[in-house]
């Protein structure tokens, strides 16, 4: 099977002036310096005849493993240097593929900076790892600092595809298909195919694995200097880096949980209300006519809910409070009324909980629309900054008819508009919920 690598979705913000020097370098260099096809002249006692004129130039500056000695020049020019027209094709593929990502992140300087750093740290490891094996030879190519670019378009563009052909040949026949593949699924297939030549053959064929460790020394590497570069700020991948995902999976799966403990309370109450009406009943039904005592009159009733919803968002138990919100709006008639449904709003903020107030804005939007123009700016916000809904905030933020907001409030309108339609642009997936 051959895999063609033909295109990218992930954004390009610099062109790839430094991904085709590479290339051209690594063309060129190949007839400049080509592989050694001669023997080392022996003496009559076999002994190596060490002199200059022994070595070619293609081993000098090839990268040296089990001689004994550290040489840095070849940590760095053996990431240059070809074995055949075959060996150099596949990593210039594989090189313009993931170099065109990495060099759009970064541009053209750092981006030098940072395959250079990847292939010399990976030279310097492989030489001081084997220093001592006892091998006599040589290793070159690219592939370790393309390996080590694949690992970091896995960290940097996870979720951004490599577009694909695929040929494959079966019998006398062939087949050719495209696909889409997510940078993270490239890396881990050919990552894990490295790993597996390590482990299984290294094993049962009892030898050093000179080609899988260089690769997997590459994307090592890389991993290493793609993270550097992510945590120091030197690169912006937008929030779609893998630690951004991780971070946002985390949180929506947290929301999740405590969505369903607010649902558990919810039926918890309801049980307990249904219960109480029955014993309620039940207790007038054996009074025989006895005079009842009135209970609390509606407004003491809605007064005291506002004053257990605020009593608990003050506590911090914002669950507690949504439950209890829910409940009110559920048994009370016209509850709660707008000036204190926003206060309640208001303190949901107060206390950090905007994205727990959602469906109190909605209430707010539902019930009293000509006074919530304010409420639906806020609810757009938390919709695009908390819950990465850029739809959901779209259809919010048109409720607002023309006209209604002063001009401060008219370009925040505009601003979360413009956002929200770029998230769209950029294809965030989005989970419609029911707040």
């Amino acid at each position: 099977m051959i895999v063609i690598p033909t295109g990218t979705d992930a954004p390009i913000y610099h062109w790839p002036y430094v991904t085709v020097m590479l290339i051209a370098l690594n063309v060129a260099l190949l007839f400049v310096v080509p592989p050694d096809t001669g023997v080392i002249l022996l003496n009559e006692d076999d002994e190596v005849i060490e002199s200059v004129e022994s070595v070619s130039q293609f081993d000098r500056y090839a990268l040296a493993l089990g001689d004994g000695r550290l040489h840095p020049v070849q940590w760095v020019t053996h990431n240059f240097l070809h074995y055949g027209l075959g060996h150099l094709a596949g990593n210039m593929l594989f090189l313009w593929a993931f170099g065109i990502v990495v060099e759009g992140k970064l541009g053209a300087i750092k981006y030098l900076l940072t395959y250079l750093a990847i292939g010399s740290l990976h030279g310097a490891f492989v030489q001081l790892l084997l220093m001592k094996s006892g091998m006599d030879g040589h290793a070159a190519g690219a592939s370790a600092a393309v390996y080590g670019l694949l690992a970091t378009c896995m960290i940097w563009a996870p979720r951004n595809e490599l577009n694909c052909t695929v040929v494959m040949m079966i019998g006398f026949r062939t087949f050719v298909s495209h696909w889409d593949l997510y940078y993270t699924t490239v890396a881990l297939l050919y990552i894990g195919q490295q790993l597996l030549g390590l482990v299984v053959w290294g094993t049962l064929g009892n030898q050093v694995m000179v080609t899988e460790i260089g690769h997997l020394s590459g994307a090592f590497w890389g991993a290493v200097v793609a993270i550097t570069l992510l945590k120091v700020g030197l690169v912006d991948c937008e929030g779609w880096d893998v630690f951004a995902l991780l971070k946002k999976r985390a949180k929506l799966a947290h929301e999740w949980n405590q969505r369903g403990e607010r649902l558990d309370r919810e039926k918890q109450v309801l049980r307990s209300s249904l219960k109480a009406k029955a014993r309620a009943k039940a207790g007038g039904k054996g009074s025989h006519g006895e005079a009842q005592t009135d209970g609390p009159s509606t407004d003491d009733r809605a007064a005291a809910a506002v004053r257990r919803v605020r009593a608990l968002i003050d506590k911090g138990d914002v669950a507690g409070a949504l439950v209890a919100y829910d409940t009110s709006a559920r048994t009370l008639v016209n509850w709660p009324v707008q000036p204190e449904l926003l206060g309640m709003i208001k303190a949901f903020g107060s206390a950090g909980a905007d994205s727990d107030a959602i469906r109190l804005m909605r209430d707010h939007c539902r019930y009293y629309p000509d006074a919530s123009n304010r409420v639906r700016l806020k609810l757009a916000q938390v919709l695009i900054r908390d819950r990465q809904r850029p739809a959901a905030a779209l259809r919010v933020l048109e409720e607002i008819k023309p006209g209604a907001l002063p001009a401060d409030l008219e370009t925040a309108r505009q601003k979360l508009a413009l956002q929200a339609s770029r998230m769209c642009e950029d294809g965030v997936l989005e989970l419609e919920d029911d707040d």
